[in-house]
């Protein structure tokens, strides 16, 4: 999700949105596919949905200085276009917007090449926009109410051009006092359209920005956050479904899901699906041949029905059998001890950096706590894939897989064991009899110990080392081939966010299968510039140019000073993988 907690005071006072910087490590020619930036934000431009879609001319001074301002994206969604595999969509976290709107939102990319090159845009309704489609837009409703961002992109097509877009919209709120809450947090859940332009030209597939719907609204103070998004199309039938995680102030949150049976027109009411589970999150779909709808989440037992489950965490499962109508009963079909980063703080942080996020480890490194299932479907087979820590303390990504349609799982098996490095953020797709998997893997750290974050010394100071990887199974999960996606290594430790103190690396990657057509997407920060650290620094080399601690003078990200000199470079790559 999009990092939340920062309010645009405390941006404007330092605490702002900024990106990373690497030391990038190039590794020999050959050995990775062919590496392409999605979000090229130097001396380019951003278009609106209006251009986009050849709907009109429309442009604003927020487009423009996305093109220049070489700001991060995070957390990307990729999508292939069943009707055309050269039309390709991603979508991210965008802090383009930070300099002009004062917060991130939700960029929209799009290819008709194969992804080798990309048009880079943003979903309708940011703060400033004043087309048309803006001010058809509730979400935009919602922004003048408060909900200034938007982010949690996922995507997903149908196979008439179409491709829906959910995320979410919501303010960071104000501290509730001298508690570690916030009130006012007023936002909701999204799904967007992007149809043909020309419905008898697929090579305009998904360029045309059509509509949003607000699924669900948050509710004023501690009342509920909707969060977490999933979004899936039945290629059955062409219905919707959306999914999301619901926080309530008190109690357990829930997993809702919503359907449209009118190609993203109007959705269902938002039903529980989460039975009496407690810390839901991070849902994903995948859908059988004739109407069978699948969900995983990951979840905690709880409630009196949990059936002995109640401090288990594990990841949780439930099945439609009729097209969505209805839903089995949740349950944790699988327990296990999820790979997190708080195990490196020592104080249970889930991220460390400069005080006030400092640990007592001394360590440096973001969070990537959210060991959510990605699941797949393979014929009749459900495979599942997440992030497991070994009794070393080691990630590991597992894969299970189901052919009784979630009744029972065989007994996970490591896709791509490892003795040096941590493994985590899974994604599967599968097309065609294969099943495809990406990671980010540490395996080439050379200070690697399971007790350490990935790229950190012992003496705390971060590093290049984590790279993109692919598994791929011919044969249901028995067995896999491996190769590096990532031609460069980057470092995921740079500090970010908190004003220059902390950082931040999204929550998932994702990987897209179309019949020989498969893509994997991924943050990266081998454009972004280090710093060098004054004789005062920490000796962490995460600090970016125009720092404070690097000698500059960038104390707020609401401004262009960053833009100068390229320490918040923070990007979206995508390669073709099939």
């Amino acid at each position: 999700m999009v990092r939340k907690g920062f309010s645009v005071s405390m941006m404007a006072a330092g605490f702002g949105l900024v990106a990373a910087a690497i030391y990038p490590i190039s590794l020999a020619s050959g050995t990775s596919p062919s590496n392409v930036r999605v979000t090229v934000d130097s001396a380019s431009a951003y278009v609106s949905a209006d251009a986009l879609g050849a709907t009109g001319t429309y442009s604003d001074a927020t487009l423009t200085t996305c093109g220049t301002s070489q700001r991060p994206q995070n957390e990307p969604t990729i999508a292939i276009d069943p009707r055309n595999t050269a039309v390709r969509t991603s979508g991210a976290n965008d802090y383009c917007t930070v300099e002009t709107n004062h917060d991130a939102w939700a960029g929209y990319y799009r290819s008709a090449d194969a992804g080798a090159t990309w048009t880079d845009s943003l979903l309708p309704g940011y703060p400033l926009d004043s087309s048309a489609q803006a001010l058809a837009s509730p979400v935009h409703q919602m922004v003048l109410s408060g909900a200034t961002a938007a982010g949690d992109p996922v995507q997903s097509w149908d196979n008439s051009g179409n491709l829906f877009y959910m995320g979410n919209n919501f303010s960071r709120g104000v501290p509730d006092g001298n508690s570690a809450n916030s009130r006012g947090n007023i936002g909701d859940v999204w799904v967007a359209t992007y149809a043909p332009a020309n419905p008898l030209n697929s090579s305009t597939d998904g360029s045309r920005y059509v509509r949003t719907v607000i699924l669900a609204k948050n509710t004023s103070g501690l009342g509920s956050f909707n969060d977490k998004t999933a979004i899936g199309v039945d290629p059955a039938n062409g219905n919707v479904f959306a999914a999301w995680s619901q926080f309530h102030g008190s109690g357990c949150n829930e997993i809702n899901v919503s359907r449209s049976t009118d190609h993203g027109a109007t959705f269902s009411a938002p039903m529980k699906v989460s039975s009496s589970l407690c810390g839901n999150q991070g849902p994903n779909f995948a859908f059988g041949p004739t109407g069978q709808v699948y969900l995983a989440w990951q979840a905690q037992g709880g409630g009196s029905k949990a059936n002995g489950t109640q401090n288990a965490n594990g990841e949780a499962f439930v099945s439609s059998l009729n097209f969505g109508q209805t839903f089995s009963a949740a349950s944790l079909v699988l327990t296990f001890n999820p790979f997190g980063s708080g195990q490196f703080s020592g104080n249970g942080a889930r991220e460390c950096g400069d005080a006030p996020f400092n640990c007592p480890t001394g360590f440096t490194f973001p969070r990537f706590d959210l060991a959510y299932p990605t699941i797949t479907t393979n014929g009749s087979t459900i495979d599942m894939a997440f992030q497991v820590a070994l009794p070393d303390g080691q990630g590991q990504i597992q894969f299970t897989r189901s052919s009784t349609g979630g009744a029972t799982w065989s007994t996970p098996t490591a896709i791509d064991a490892q003795t040096s490095g941590h493994q985590f953020f899974p994604w599967l797709s599968s097309s065609g009899g294969k099943i495809y998997a990406v990671y980010y893997d540490s395996r080439r750290d050379p200070n690697y110990l399971a007790t350490r974050p990935p790229c950190n010394s012992a003496t705390g100071a971060t590093y290049a080392c984590l790279a993109v990887w692919s598994s791929t199974s011919s044969d249901g999960g028995v067995t896999w081939t491996h190769a590096q996606v990532t031609d460069t290594l980057t470092n995921p430790n740079l500090e970010q966010f908190g004003g220059r103190r902390v950082a931040f690396f999204g929550d998932y990657i994702e990987v897209s299968a179309v019949g020989t057509a498969v893509a994997a997407v991924w943050t990266d920060q081998r454009d972004a510039v280090l710093g060098t650290e004054t004789v005062t620094g920490d000796g962490d080399a995460a600090d970016v140019a125009g720092s404070p601690e690097t000698g500059g003078t960038c104390t707020s990200s609401l401004n262009g000073c960053f833009d100068l000199t390229g320490g918040l470079n923070q990007n979206i790559y995508t390669a073709s993988i099939g």
